[in-house]
């Protein structure tokens, strides 16, 4: 992944207008940039004529900048449906469908069953550290990132009491992990479950140290 981002962010005169946010896209700038290809050149090879070549242009530039690869987009297309569009891209582009059908798959399930964005959970302990002399911003970054607790990819997807109960034993299993182990004798005061969608802070959730160590 470090590669291809190494490569769409030289921002060619091929890729400049393009800011991927899904791997897929990121693997299609890079191969746009590889190939030396203008959108031009890629939308007329997907068949669209002259006059269509600005819209086609535009969307092309939207799929690749889409974090679900525009696979929400309804908008009448003469030529192709979201799904054809990036089917025709990738073969334009020389990148084999297969190993991404299932990808693209669980994207057209999640908006055919969660039409809109689902938040985004996030878990993490408050914690005291007392930082010395020799710390330096490496090393405290490398400390405050203990405090974050993981939780599943799925939890957005799971009803309250499912992800009430995956949340108490996330900061049980990072208490039980860190408590006492923490450098700069970091110690743990409480917890917070931030909730986001699109990009906002929809609610936060106070938890106190949990009851069972």
């Amino acid at each position: 992944m470090s590669d291809i981002k190494a490569q769409y962010s030289e921002q060619s005169k091929y890729t400049h207008r393009y800011t991927p946010r899904h791997p897929l896209a990121e693997y299609a700038v890079s191969q746009i940039g590889k190939l030396e290809l203008r959108a031009q050149d890629i939308v007329q090879t997907m068949g669209y004529s002259s006059t269509h070549a600005i819209a086609a242009c535009d969307r092309l530039r939207h799929v690749l900048s889409s974090e679900i690869l525009g696979l929400n987009d309804t908008a009448v297309d003469t030529h192709f449906t979201a799904h054809e569009f990036l089917r025709d891209l990738l073969f334009v582009l020389d990148i084999a469908y297969k190993p991404y059908a299932d990808d693209i798959a669980k994207i057209e399930y999640d908006l055919a069953h969660y039409p809109y964005p689902l938040p985004r959970y996030s878990l993490r302990a408050d914690i005291n550290f007392v930082w010395s002399g020799g710390a330096n911003w490496m090393s405290r970054g490398v400390a405050s990132s203990k405090a974050n607790a993981y939780l599943p990819e799925n939890i957005a997807k799971m009803n309250d009491s499912e992800r009430e109960a995956i949340v108490q034993q996330c900061i049980e299993e990072h208490y039980q992990k860190y408590h006492g182990h923490l450098p700069y004798k970091g110690v743990i005061k409480s917890y917070q479950l931030i909730i986001k969608q699109r990009d906002e802070i929809i609610g936060r959730v106070e938890y106190g140290l949990p009851v069972k160590l």
